[in-house]
């Protein structure tokens, strides 16, 4: 029985999920993106993932640094979340207009989020036209206090 992409789309806008923004920095420049994709893995070794589409222009930077950071938006942050998706923005100049601290691992991170993970790329395995992104965890903050920002048929909502 075949189905449409949109149809395929909306089904999946059915699943509810948190907002990160992954952060990176590559020899010259950082940068990040809205991730919706994201998942821990395995407690043992501690390994997270989430899946990176292959045509954007943050691909292949990402994936070069070998460092990155998945910075879990609180629900004040829905204003992040839209710029780090935006295709009209430059990340790099938002990351440096934000001044994002660097964290253990090199990479920046957001200040004012639920929480961050800072990874080394672990794994990178074909996924169509996505990347499937493992990270291994090398450090891992919350705050306790805040409240997540969550995505569900295409709109934010907060608990």
């Amino acid at each position: 029985m075949p189905f449409s992409a949109d149809e395929f789309k909306n089904s999946l806008s059915h699943f509810a999920s948190g907002v990160t923004v992954v952060t990176f920095s590559d020899t010259t420049r950082a940068g990040g993106l809205t991730v919706s994709s994201f998942s821990s893995l395995s407690l043992d070794p501690p390994l997270v993932l989430f899946n990176l589409q292959k045509n954007i222009a943050s691909h292949d930077p990402l994936l070069a640094s070998g460092l990155f950071t998945v910075n879990i938006l609180s629900s004040d942050q829905q204003e992040l979340s839209n710029q780090f998706a935006s295709g009209k923005i430059d990340k790099h100049e938002l990351i440096q207009k934000l001044a994002c601290d660097l964290g253990h691992n090199g990479a920046p991170f957001l200040n004012g989020t639920l929480a961050r993970i800072e990874c080394e790329l672990e794994k990178q395995v074909d996924g169509g036209d996505h990347t499937i992104v493992i990270g291994r965890v090398l450090f891992a903050i919350s705050d306790d206090s805040k409240r997540p920002l969550l995505y569900y048929r295409r709109n934010y909502y907060n608990i």
